[in-house]
């Protein structure tokens, strides 16, 4: 049995008769893929019953960004997609209405929400249009906290890596606070031997995060040089052997921290919570501690919305303490009176907001 993915293909001249040119035309790639179940037939067949029903203007748009993002999102995700935009086309007849689509999309509930969402982010940035605005009131749900490994644990974890090439990985989330796939986008251009600085960026959520320089040490500095050697500015730092062109992929990282997890474990650490993101929760977590600045952690992370940083109130990884938080708007003088006479403390003021904390309990 075959999955389908759509693709597209530019041919000089084709159809023949057309008059030359480039023309496009759509074919179907097969892919091998386990069995499905006759469930998974029949949504299949409605997947491309739904695309076939598309326009062909519309099919060729959804195509020019599913071409973009292939390289970068995994293929289920990238069916999310094209399912997404596939049945907005087919409720609105146009994807370049952002106005009338963001509306549409905002009316949906549940994993086609999430999905939809991002997919038209993309479609708007890839086709140049302008960022829609979406009305969905935020979730709710209190965000689990997250358990950051002792230093101890993740010093002993950047030596373990045969391979420098992992050496260096490991050692540029630890300093850098990167996300897991950031690295992955780094190329030579992207880092600063003299100045000793890497400058991070990920595709994420519609588009690029913005763009932040990060120092790093001499030592990191060391490793990520030699992995440059005799390539140009525009290959990927941690790419293919064979090709500079091609960048590693995440799924090789997180069996290099399996086996480090193992040796580790096999040494006497304790390694819960030892995942490739702790170490940008580390590096977070000893930022705001010798900062108190979390604004400053905000823009090292390139957190786009101050409330994802706000997690990194609650940790404490020396001495575990839970805080409550809450943001006042300036305006309301007397909440923050009030606020200030309970002893809330103030931990950051924005343009509009001040945003205080108080412990929970005390040690």
């Amino acid at each position: 049995m075959f999955e389908y993915l759509w693709a597209v293909q530019t041919t000089p001249g084709w159809p023949r008769g057309s008059g030359g040119g480039l023309q496009t035309r759509y074919t179907w790639v097969q892919i091998p893929s386990p069995a499905p179940t006759s469930g998974a037939c029949t949504s299949l067949t409605a997947r491309r019953n739904r695309w076939n029903r598309l326009d062909p203007e519309t099919r060729g748009r959804i195509l020019k960004v599913l071409m973009a993002l292939r390289n970068r999102l995994s293929e289920s995700t990238l069916k999310d997609y094209a399912d997404a935009l596939t049945r907005l086309g087919l409720e609105l007849g146009t994807l370049d209405n952002v106005e009338a689509t963001a509306k549409a999309i905002s009316a949906l509930k549940g994993h086609r929400l999430e999905a939809s969402i991002s997919a038209y982010r993309h479609y708007c940035r890839i086709h140049k249009l302008p960022e829609p605005i979406f009305e969905v009131p935020k979730r709710r749900h209190r965000r689990p906290l997250p358990y950051v490994p002792s230093d101890k644990v993740l010093k002993a974890s950047l030596v373990i890596p045969k391979r420098a090439r992992w050496r260096a990985y490991f050692r540029l989330l630890y300093e850098t606070g990167a996300r897991p796939s950031e690295p992955f986008n780094l190329r030579v251009q992207d880092i600063d031997f003299e100045s000793e600085k890497v400058r991070l960026r990920t595709l994420k959520r519609g588009g690029y995060t913005r763009e932040r320089e990060i120092p790093i040490s001499p030592l990191l500095a060391g490793l990520l040089k030699a992995l440059c050697e005799g390539k140009g500015a525009d290959d990927y730092v941690f790419s293919l052997e064979h090709d500079p062109k091609k960048p590693l992929k995440r799924k090789y990282a997180q069996r290099i921290l399996e086996h480090v997890r193992k040796v580790l474990r096999s040494q006497g650490y304790d390694v819960r919570g030892l995942r490739l993101h702790a170490y940008r929760h580390a590096y977070a977590t000893r930022l705001y501690q010798a900062t108190k600045d979390l604004a400053l952690v905000q823009r090292a992370l390139g957190h786009k919305d101050l409330e994802t940083t706000m997690i990194y109130l609650h940790i404490q990884p020396a001495q575990p303490r839970l805080y409550d938080v809450k943001a006042l708007s300036l305006d309301d003088e007397e909440g923050i009176s009030q606020a200030i006479a309970e002893g809330w403390e103030k931990v950051l003021q924005t343009k509009t907001k001040i945003w205080f904390r108080k412990p929970r309990w005390l040690p």
